[in-house]
């Protein structure tokens, strides 16, 4: 058996491009900083791997479990993480992105018509032209653009995310929120923000007075509102909040203080106290992908 060697310097020089390009795609859209010439050691290494496991004799490098190390090894030589969440969210765009490119990778030799094979991942290809290098690259590269802002509208948008706890009376409500740049509502009393909640989300927390507006539909109806919010029991917890969006001008939101809100970040719960909780009687998401809107003055 005679092996081939020829091309193991294109092959070399094809994976490190490619791993380069994932690897700065995967930077833009998860918005980690890292030094251009780790980037370069990283794509080194997952290059090599793929010269190994194109020789006979290394045959037994070719094992999932050896790529998945493979794959945080790079990762690892390519970043400097703060924490465990930081790392499982850029592996999770690193694989997204290497499994995109990969297809367009083989559409872009497939309609070429040059000879290809796919071995374990890795595109070899016979008689392979740099002009066919180079064209590849040129196509990923401007894939990589046009993906780095798909992947951070559509992927990024997990990240506006936040799991909630809201304390009142010695119950609980955690819900799903999102972080909304357009919520500029504060409380005209205490000045402090609002995170305004789906009723269904907090109604178990809510006393039963107060239960009673949203369930009989009379939360538009301010003598109703003033009425039963005068003979509450917890008359002092409850606001007003006025606010001109939601499909609505000119509206009023009835608002109460919490014991406590913590927010879920990186792992971390974040407490405060500085918080209204703006209560919405109908639903915010179309999906129920969430069930709150944040102000990002919590999370700044």
């Amino acid at each position: 058996m005679v092996t081939e060697y020829r091309y193991l310097d294109i092959l070399w020089l094809d994976n490190v491009l490619m791993n380069y390009i994932i690897l700065w795609v995967t930077v833009k859209v998860s918005k980690i900083k890292c030094v251009s010439w780790r980037l370069w050691v990283s794509a080194g290494i997952g290059a090599l791997y793929a010269v190994f496991i194109f020789l006979p004799q290394f045959q037994a490098m070719r094992t999932i479990p050896l790529k998945i190390c493979l794959s945080l090894i790079m990762l690892l030589a390519a970043f400097e993480f703060n924490n465990i969440g930081q790392f499982i969210k850029v592996l999770a765009f690193f694989y997204c992105t290497t499994f995109i490119f990969g297809g367009a990778a083989f559409g872009i030799y497939y309609f070429l018509g040059e000879g290809v094979q796919v071995q374990d991942g890795i595109f070899y290809i016979e008689n392979y032209p740099v002009k066919i290098l180079a064209f590849a690259c040129i196509i990923v590269i401007t894939l990589g653009r046009n993906l780095r802002d798909f992947m951070r509208n559509r992927l990024n948008h997990q990240e506006l995310l936040y799991t909630i706890g809201i304390y009142f009376d010695g119950e609980k409500a955690e819900v799903e929120g999102l972080l909304d740049t357009g919520n500029a509502l504060y409380d005209p009393i205490s000045q402090n923000p609002v995170i305004v909640v789906e009723f269904a989300e907090v109604r178990h927390i809510l006393p039963s007075d107060i239960q009673d507006i949203f369930i009989k539909s009379k939360e538009n109806d301010l003598e109703f509102i003033t009425k039963t919010v005068a003979n509450s029991s917890w008359i002092g917890r409850f606001r007003m909040i006025p606010f001109m969006a939601l499909g609505k001008e000119n509206g009023m939101l009835i608002g109460f203080k919490p014991d406590k809100v913590s927010i879920l970040m990186d792992g971390d719960w974040q407490e405060t106290r500085d918080i209204i909780i703006g209560i919405y009687a109908r639903q915010l998401s179309k999906d129920s992908e969430y069930h709150a809107l944040i102000n990002p003055q919590l999370i700044q």
